[in-house]
């Protein structure tokens, strides 16, 4: 038997393509996609009539159709009048999450049904995100149960988008600890307390294959019976949680709302802020002093404030986003002005069911003032960039992971286009094409 320290330090983020016994899993061998207009993801304006060969799971070759041929036996796919993009990257949702038709609980679901299959729901919630465009997404409060099935995509066991896991450190009584009634003793996610403990269970994720650790330093929305403004850990605690994380070379994201719980993420060096309902020009500047990138998580409050009722969400948690959503535009709008990078994430869950990922840039465009490309921008070289993935992913260069969305005209007049799953043609994920809605049977093999 392969010793299991091994195998973890093989899967991370390296693991992509990789059978369990060590060999290169092939792609779909040499494929060109030609005549598309192509976003490259890296905010240079729009190549017409590009070319983009792929062998085997990476880019080989892009271009203009005069400078980049289809080699010799590619399978070649003639994408006139549609455009081509990279994947996008959702880099803030919860696998667990149910995936079924209706709705359910969201307090007592995750509680009340095995973890295996929890982890079922988690397969499809994946499978959901592909559907719609996206390659990459970074769950944000796992564990085992993420990482195994981040493990069984990363093999193509299942058809899914790729799966970034965290590890959730959260504190009794914290935003994590309080998704479910007091009285139910199976929690979410262990908690840790003091700076012991704290280090403790950091080690434990790591043992256990996770890409990240996820902390808490405010209070949330949708948990029961606390304020968006608790405190969640004390500043000893939080440092010492990004320290253990960062000595085992796994970044920190920080879910915080208010300025104090902003500033105690950002001083103890987070790598990334997700919500950032509170920013004031001071925290701002340090974001960008420090190199943090902003996650706001706009469709998520849009979403509780125009469905919540009709989902369940209780009367205090939609008070709580009501009072959120009058400062949190005019906070991501003061960031974005000043030049801090920002990323896409939806945070799709048990309330925002997946497959809407694409409403976070229109929101991004409408309510924060990102031009159409800045979105795209920020749901895919940002994103990558965000997750650690920036030198395999997130644009359509040479080198990097086939993952790439084809869509039937231009996102760029009408971001709409990327909510319209009819509109997205096809879907390629390390050079396979997992989402095929009709591209395949125009495809011709090259003259050898």
């Amino acid at each position: 038997m392969r010793d299991r320290r091994a195998c973890a330090r093989v899967r991370g983020y390296g693991h992509r393509g990789m059978t369990p016994g060590g060999g290169e899993m092939a792609g779909q061998g040499t494929i060109a996609l030609t005549g598309a207009t192509l976003i490259d993801g890296t905010g240079a304006a729009p190549l017409r009539d590009a070319t983009v060969v792929v062998e085997g799971r990476q880019i080989a070759a892009v271009g203009p159709a005069g400078s980049v041929a289809p080699p010799p036996g590619a399978t070649v796919y003639d994408l006139a009048g549609r455009t081509l993009l990279p994947g996008l990257i959702d880099g803030h949702v919860h696998l667990r999450a149910y995936a079924g038709a209706g709705q359910r609980d969201i307090h007592l679901w995750n509680v009340t049904t095995f973890l295996e299959e929890q982890a079922l729901h988690a397969a499809a919630n994946a499978r959901r995100a592909l559907l719609a465009g996206v390659t990459t997404v970074r769950d944000m409060a796992g564990g085992r149960l993420e990482v195994a099935v981040k493990h069984a995509i990363d093999d193509f066991v299942l058809d899914g988008a790729r799966v970034v896991a965290s590890g959730f450190v959260g504190m009794t009584a914290g935003h994590g600890d309080l998704f479910c009634p007091a009285a139910i003793d199976r929690r979410l996610w262990p908690t840790a307390d003091g700076v012991d403990e704290c280090r403790k269970l950091v080690r434990q994720y790591a043992r256990d294959g996770v890409d990240l650790i996820k902390l808490c330093t405010s209070g949330g929305v949708l948990s029961l019976g606390d304020e968006t403004g608790w405190r969640n850990y004390t500043p000893e605690e939080t440092r010492a949680i990004v320290d253990e994380a960062h000595a085992l070379g796994k970044r920190v994201a920080a879910h915080a709302h208010t300025r104090d719980g902003i500033r105690q993420a950002l001083e103890a060096g987070v790598d990334t802020l997700e919500h950032g309902s509170d920013l004031d020009d001071e925290l701002v500047a340090l974001m960008l002093r420090r190199g943090v990138r902003l996650c706001p998580t706009l469709a998520i409050t849009e979403y509780i404030l125009t469905r919540g009722a009709e989902r369940g969400v209780p009367a205090a948690s939609l008070e709580k986003a009501r009072a959120m959503q009058a400062v949190r535009i005019a906070s991501v709008r003061r960031a974005y002005e000043a030049g801090v990078p920002i990323f896409m994430g939806t945070d799709s869950c048990n309330t925002f069911p997946f497959g809407a990922h694409a409403w976070e840039l229109a929101l991004l465009h409408e309510r924060v003032g990102l031009s159409p490309l800045e979105a795209i921008v920020a749901a895919t070289r940002s994103a990558a960039e965000a997750l650690g993935l920036g030198a395999r992913t997130g644009t359509v260069e040479p080198g990097k992971w086939a993952d790439l969305l084809i869509v039937d005209g231009d996102p760029l007049a009408d971001l709409g286009l990327l909510r319209d799953e009819g509109r997205l043609a096809g879907v390629f994920r390390d050079g396979r094409l997992l989402v095929d809605r009709g591209l395949a049977r125009g495809a011709v093999a090259a003259a050898r």
